[in-house]
């Protein structure tokens, strides 16, 4: 089974109705990188010393003959961090994607949700925030 990348921005159970705020799982395969700061829906990088920027693509539209160049566009969130902490959290990140066979395959970049289990971890690589910057939306 192939391992899934996790994160949620809402708080509550009414926001989780879509992919801006609810739950989101990207097989680990989507993963296409991460970079210290935080990039907008340009893809333009910000200068900011507590959050990475990762870059997935996306799971909701994937690029055809006829779609136009934004198709092939990644999704991107940010992930906040402790001031400083770009590299740890990477590192961490690194880590969980190439723990060994018998982990659950399920890493939990953020999850905002304030009623999760008390066993539900809010991250499992230290982040203390996401934001959703830009998910392509499924076709009409």
């Amino acid at each position: 089974m192939q391992k899934l990348l996790y994160f949620r921005v809402g708080t509550a159970t009414a926001s989780e109705d879509d992919n801006t705020t609810g739950s989101n799982a990207y097989p680990v395969a989507n993963f296409m990188g991460a970079c210290s700061g935080t990039s907008d829906a340009n893809g333009a990088i910000t200068d900011d010393d507590n959050a990475i920027s990762i870059f997935l693509k996306p799971i909701l539209k994937t690029q055809t003959a006829e779609g136009g160049a934004d198709d092939a566009d990644p999704d991107i969130i940010t992930l906040a961090c402790a001031q400083y902490g770009q590299k740890a959290l990477i590192r961490k990140l690194l880590a969980k994607v190439n723990a060994g066979p018998h982990d659950n395959n399920f890493i939990t970049l953020y999850d905002g949700y304030l009623d999760r289990p008390a066993a539900d971890p809010i991250s499992d690589i230290g982040a203390t925030g996401v934001t959703v910057i830009l998910q392509q939306a499924a076709e009409d």
